[in-house]
């Protein structure tokens, strides 16, 4: 083909049909430019179906990790429920449970010993490994609804977080009325099921209640967020299954 257009070349210019010449000379360029504009196309084509493949391997994975934390936050909550009862029924004036955001308490006739009101609850800790993965490898950028990636890094790094925090303090707060009352756990003589009328314990429990109830209140608030979060990216993962398909 080469030859061909360099025959064509040289037999116009042995005519001196130089405006001929311009002209083929321009077509040719253009051939060209065409065939390199081709060519890009379809190695963007190609980069992109590539990068969308990447991005639903990170959403998959994200999803996940997203559907075992609302598993735990499950359990976490039905556990700090069964906490909240229990402390209530050690002190009647307890009232600011929100049940219609955490739901119904269970019944419970009480606790068998001290040590079980100050026992250290179920801790929310969020699988966020393919979300550190993604950002520490610098492919944040992956995701292209960054409206959906804002939700997701919103999820893990603030709302998550505060979920920890809490649950920290929580800890930090059992184990500080388990030590305090370390005599009165080992030695307290209390009835089976226990009802304790000490003001200073009675204090303590009001206070672990109130903690109680924010932290279940804030888990099921974060457990609403992340099922909503995992139906966007359901959403997403099949608007890219759309496009790699077309």
């Amino acid at each position: 083909m080469a030859k061909i257009f360099r025959k064509i070349r040289q037999n116009m210019i042995k005519d001196k049909k130089v405006i001929n010449y311009l002209l083929y000379a321009i077509g040719e360029i253009i051939l060209v430019v065409i065939g390199i504009l081709i060519a890009l196309s379809i190695n963007n084509s190609n980069e992109l179906r590539k990068t969308q493949e990447a991005e639903k391997v990170y959403l998959k994975e994200i999803k996940s990790d997203l559907i075992q934390d609302t598993l735990l936050l499950s359990q976490v909550i039905q556990d700090h429920k069964w906490r909240i009862a229990q402390l209530m029924s050690q002190d009647s004036t307890i009232d600011f449970i929100f049940e219609e955001i955490i739901g119904k308490l269970p019944k419970v006739a009480g606790v068998s010993e001290l040590e079980y009101i100050f026992f250290t609850d179920r801790k929310f800790r969020p699988k966020i490994g393919t979300y550190n993965a993604m950002i520490s490898e610098g492919k944040s950028n992956i995701i292209s609804n960054r409206e959906l990636f804002n939700t997701i890094q919103n999820i893990y790094e603030l709302e998550a977080q505060n979920i920890i925090n809490i649950g920290d303090d929580v800890l930090d707060r059992s184990n500080e009325l388990r030590n305090k009352y370390a005599y009165e756990i080992k030695y307290g003589d209390f009835s089976s099921p226990i009802k304790i009328t000490d003001k200073g314990i009675l204090a303590d429990i009001y206070i672990s209640s109130r903690q109680l109830n924010y932290y279940t209140r804030q888990s099921v608030s974060l457990k609403k967020s992340i099922t909503e979060l995992i139906e966007l990216i359901d959403i997403e993962y099949q608007s890219l299954e759309k496009n790699n398909q077309s």
